[in-house]
């Protein structure tokens, strides 16, 4: 078999300079979890530099945020892929389905999403400042009283959990493109918004393949229902 056929991955392919075309499964609502913590993290950190900026102390260095926590870029970003994300989880009926080849089962919705490559790159970017381990006591401490926004979903989350959930929420969006996700973005591209969208076979087994990659990602390996009842 070909093996470009099987979605064997080709990268650096984007629908024009700067954006990036891709799939994005509902997950009823886990990946928006992380990315309003983050949001809040990230509206703190404004503060304080607003205010390091407005009054600065004498007795204290000022403040100096590491890229791209500074001014605000990741903040944008974040809020950014936040406003586009919100719309593709926990969809409610009649917003349209996937259906298998024969219509006896039903797919976990998919939406296929323009965003720009650098909210995404700085996604990632910001995931692995927040990791680091020199991180500064103070951003740490700040990012560990947010994560317990993670409880309800992720049991006994702490800083640690926060950054691989960002980062893997990165990975999903930076999913490299292949033939499968090139039919599959063509095809829910040609569907009317609300309609049903029945798979032929190939798209049915391009979807499997890419949910077995997104599975990889976000849920090593499981926690990625393909099948709706």
């Amino acid at each position: 078999m070909d093996e470009q056929a099987t979605g064997h991955p080709q990268r650096g392919e984007e629908t024009r300079p700067g954006q990036r075309t891709v799939l994005v499964v509902d997950l009823d609502g886990e990946p928006l979890t992380p990315l309003c913590a983050l949001e809040e993290i990230l509206l703190c950190l404004g503060t304080w530099e607003d205010d390091d900026r407005q009054d600065p102390r004498a007795d204290t260095e000022p403040l100096r945020l590491p890229a791209p926590l500074a001014d605000r870029v990741a903040l944008a970003a974040t809020q950014r892929l936040l406003a586009v994300l919100a719309p593709t989880q926990s969809r409610p009926p009649g917003c349209g389905r996937l259906l298998a080849p024969d219509g006896r089962y039903e797919h976990a919705p998919m939406t296929a999403l323009t965003l720009p490559a650098a909210d995404i790159d700085l996604l990632a970017a910001t995931a692995a400042t927040l990791g680091h381990s020199r991180l500064d006591p103070d951003i740490a401490e700040l990012v560990d009283g947010h994560v317990e926004q993670l409880d309800d979903t992720y049991c006994r989350a702490d800083r640690t959990d926060l950054v691989s959930l960002l980062a893997r929420l990165a990975g999903l969006l930076d999913l490299s493109p292949t033939d499968d996700t090139r039919l599959l973005t063509a095809r829910l591209q040609a569907t009317s918004p609300g309609a049903d969208c029945v798979f032929s076979d190939a798209e049915e087994a391009a979807h499997a393949r890419t949910a077995d990659r997104m599975n990889h990602i976000w849920a090593h390996g499981s926690g990625i229902d393909r099948y709706l009842y």
